[in-house]
């Protein structure tokens, strides 16, 4: 799947000049890798990292609206975080968007409370899964980056993670390995995209690049014109193999029954699945620890 990840200098508080520079970008991109899957933009792509309590959209926004039309004009699928109120709740909502036009949504969960981002906005609750072409994709938003358990891959449920950003400069040096150890640890892709520029808070340094589950980096070519740039990733018939490699491939020659061996690993597996990925108290002390 041919992705690009687009590290735009968002404009502060002006959704409508950021969506035309997104449209030119786009645009560059259609127009010079005509084969992309899938666009990303960074964290409030049309905001800024702003925390003003005015600046939401509801219902269908002018954000998801032009996400909408660009994916189907361009029949690719675009990822990308909104500030947005539902009810009396506002959420920092990750919209991916598919060519047809629908599109699901993930509410981030880690909020950043530092940045004061926790006093406005509402966390989500609940893990989002896409299937797109085949492919599994976990959506995520800058701050779940430092969250282990929240990104357990226990059910071998997807094979790549996307992580849109607003992430300071000034913190910027662990997001590479954070990044490279969700990867390794969930046998998976981790895309991660930061945007670039800066805002009246903060400076940015524009991190996109796609972490390996073999502790390498992806890094995209980037175009000092167009913000943005692309990789390529190739997918086997799901990470089943990788995940469970430890199984191993022959268990008759330990001259034990193989259904006794089988039983054992499978209990060695499903043990460290409910003891290790996901519990509830594991995901407790998480959030207590960082927020």
């Amino acid at each position: 799947m041919r992705i690009a990840l687009c590290n735009i200098p968002i404009i502060w508080e002006d959704p409508y000049k950021n969506i035309e520079l997104c449209n030119s970008i786009v645009d560059s991109i259609i127009r010079f890798d005509s084969g992309v899957e899938l666009i990303l933009f960074p964290e409030f792509f049309t905001y800024g990292f702003s925390v003003d309590s005015l600046l939401y959209e509801e219902n269908e926004g002018i954000s998801l609206t032009w996400m909408k039309e660009t994916a189907y004009k361009h029949n690719t699928a675009i990822y990308g975080s909104v500030p947005v109120k539902v009810g009396s709740f506002i959420y920092n909502r990750g919209y991916f968007v598919k060519p047809d036009k629908t599109f699901e949504f993930y509410d981030k969960r880690h909020l950043f409370s530092y940045g004061g981002e926790n006093k406005l906005f509402t966390s989500g609750n609940k893990r989002v899964v896409v299937n797109y072409r085949g492919y599994r994709i976990l959506l995520q938003i800058c701050y779940d980056l430092r969250f282990p358990v929240w990104s357990r891959n226990r059910l071998n449920d997807y094979d790549l993670i996307l992580n849109i950003a607003s992430w300071p400069s000034s913190r910027s040096e662990v997001i590479k390995p954070l990044a490279i150890a969700r990867a390794i640890e969930n046998q998976s892709y981790y895309a991660f995209l930061n945007r670039s520029g800066n805002d009246p808070k903060s400076n940015y340094s524009g991190e996109c690049f796609v972490a390996t589950w073999e502790s390498s980096l992806l890094i995209p070519h980037l175009s000092d014109k167009n913000n943005y740039g692309y990789v390529n990733l190739w997918f086997a018939k799901g990470l089943t193999a990788r995940v469970n490699l430890y199984k191993g491939d022959n268990p008759t020659a330990l001259s034990f029954a193989e259904d006794v061996i089988e039983n054992y690993k499978e209990s060695i597996f499903d043990g460290l699945n409910s003891q290790v990925y996901n519990a509830p108290i594991d995901l407790f002390i998480e959030d207590r620890i960082y927020n």
